[in-house]
């Protein structure tokens, strides 16, 4: 009975540090990658574009279904085990710049906007994704800092990268 009474003093002594230290973590954060391929600019550009089209080269998503009804473009991606986010595109420079943004429905934990940059450069066309999220419960900014912030937009842009036949790492930055 006393090594059980020590273990759940352990146990929320551990939670509330957890929780003290999410608490002291950011609820915004701004992450940025960025790759660059060999494949022309308007080419990669309307690869990216085709939000439908992401289950077919994203590793990381299974499926991807419009949502009717929404006053902008939307669709639902199922991310296997991690869920499924809804998505629309508030923002668009054709062959430029995309932003999606997440829509929160049905959950206010977490959020935010990924800002797609698709420029020309010396050594090939540069994609840039610049994550703007924020987490709201201190226990799940713990999580995703130990995750980290760029997970998901290296995942994307390495599978672009394989999608076009070419390996590139993403390099991170402001």
């Amino acid at each position: 009975m006393r090594f059980l009474k020590k273990l759940i003093i352990l146990a929320l002594l551990a939670g509330g540090g957890l929780y003290l230290y999410g608490r002291s973590l950011p609820r915004e954060h701004r992450v940025s990658s960025t790759i660059t391929l060999v494949a022309r600019p308007d080419t990669v550009y309307r690869v990216i574009r085709n939000v439908r089209g992401a289950a077919l080269w994203w590793t990381d998503v299974q499926s991807v279904r419009p949502l009717a009804g929404k006053p902008r473009e939307s669709w639902e991606e199922d991310m296997g085990a991690s869920g499924k986010v809804q998505l629309e595109i508030t923002s668009e420079n054709p062959g430029s710049q995309l932003i999606t943004t997440v829509l929160n429905d049905d959950q206010q934990d977490w959020g935010g906007k990924w800002i797609y940059t698709v420029s020309s450069s010396a050594s090939g066309t540069e994609v840039r994704i610049t994550e703007e999220g924020w987490v709201e419960k201190p226990f799940f900014r713990v999580v995703s800092k130990l995750i980290g912030h760029h997970k998901t937009v290296d995942s994307y842009l390495s599978s672009l990268a394989a999608y076009f036949g070419e390996v590139s790492v993403p390099r991170h930055g402001n």
